[in-house]
């Protein structure tokens, strides 16, 4: 197995391993070590479906559901409408309509950007990380993948910055999707007393390698996510700078997909982005949840 860093902040392209066969033991620690240290690892040209992927999480930790697969089962969607995996454990995204044509919008989150978020921060018990495995990728056609490292975003904090935000946390909105869309048969807030969804620390501490990170989650206009200790425009005026510093390009590494690319990657100490994608170019990819553990507080 060859690891290759990407050169920036975090990343690294992983060689000589083929997914679709059970992992031996070496290559699973092996696997676990450069994600500690790479937060973000790539492997090209790999043949799996979607057992496959389940067993890779299981390899793990163990698949966790998406917590946004519940909206869409009230809502009444079936696994033909091209939003629901016939797996509970795998998440479809795709451009795709119901007739299998690339839209620029549908009930998911289409072909529109999504701003930098951490997969599933609106759940009580997040996943601790992400496998995302690529079928059709548009040619030179955008949905390129931006993640930036998290670990380094808290320890570059300026101290006063740092001292500001100890022992608070972030009420972490459930009410849209990652491309800021209403999830099917979900109220909109309209106030921060109205926001539902779980509270977890503004800094969190990863479990396996002790170090300290920004965990932000998410972020709409407000009211929306926010500061528990600080609902009004102070607590806006914090997530401000702190959204601003933790996705400083200097943090940052871009994922251009390839079909049969497969990223895996640690929610614990990362935040992700995809750029837009042109509408008329399929873009399928199918995900499944690494199952996480409480969070630490930092």
């Amino acid at each position: 197995m060859e690891v290759i860093p990407s050169g920036r902040a975090l990343g690294a392209e992983i060689r000589g391993v083929d997914l679709s066969s059970s992992l031996a033991e070496s290559d699973r620690a092996a696997i676990l070590a450069a994600w500690h240290n790479h937060l973000v690892l790539l492997f090209r040209g790999q043949h799996i479906d979607d057992d496959v992927l389940l067993r890779l999480a299981g390899e793990f930790g163990g698949a966790q559901v998406a917590g946004s697969r519940d909206y869409y089962v009230k809502a009444g969607y079936g696994t033909k409408s091209g939003r629901l995996s016939v797996h509970p454990g795998i998440s479809i995204v795709s451009n795709l309509d119901e007739n299998g044509q690339p839209v620029p919008v549908h009930s998911g989150t289409g072909s529109l950007p999504l701003s930098y978020h951490t997969d599933n921060s609106y759940v009580e018990t997040p996943p601790k990380g992400s496998l995302l495995y690529s079928l059709q990728t548009p040619v030179e056609g955008g949905g390129d993948t931006s993640f930036v490292n998290q670990y380094d975003a808290y320890e570059t904090l300026p101290e006063p910055l740092r001292a500001r935000i100890e022992g608070l946390h972030i009420k972490h909105d459930t009410s849209r999707n990652t491309a800021g869309s209403l999830r099917p048969t979900a109220a909109l807030p309209e106030t921060y007393d109205e926001v539902v969804g779980p509270v977890h620390p503004i800094v969190r501490v990863h479990p396996e390698t002790g170090r300290k990170a920004l965990y932000l989650g998410r972020r709409y206009a407000a009211p929306s996510s926010h500061i528990v200790e600080m609902p009004n425009e102070g607590g806006e005026a914090l997530l401000d700078a702190l959204w601003a510093h933790a996705t400083a390009d200097r943090l940052r590494w871009t994922q251009q997909w390839r079909p049969r690319d497969l990223l895996m990657w640690d929610n614990r100490c990362t935040m992700h982005a995809r750029s837009t994608i042109d509408a008329t170019q399929p873009r399928e990819l199918h995900r499944t949840l690494i199952a996480g553990e409480a969070v630490i507080p930092g």
